[in-house]
């Protein structure tokens, strides 16, 4: 099954900034260094770029990811793999 456009950015994303994602509150998954938007969702600011947990659960199933921790994943092979 090919990946959707938010699971290609998500991975596009992650190798631009040191192959990996974090997580702020609210669950939301962006790069180290992404700035607040502005928004807010349920009272937590939103990053400027971000992917939602099912998001990273999706690259994470079909190998492409690794959870290191409930804070951080990485591209499978990439930094910290």
């Amino acid at each position: 099954m090919p990946l959707s456009e938010i699971q290609r950015e998500a991975l596009e994303m992650a190798k631009k900034h040191g192959g990996r994602l974090i997580r702020w509150k609210g669950g939301f998954w962006t790069f180290e260094g992404a700035r607040p938007s502005g928004e807010r969702h349920c009272g937590s600011p939103t990053p400027e770029w971000y992917c939602t947990t099912n998001t990273v659960f999706a690259l994470v199933r079909r190998g492409l990811m690794v959870i290191y921790s409930s804070e951080c994943c990485y591209v499978k092979g990439g930094t910290g793999t």
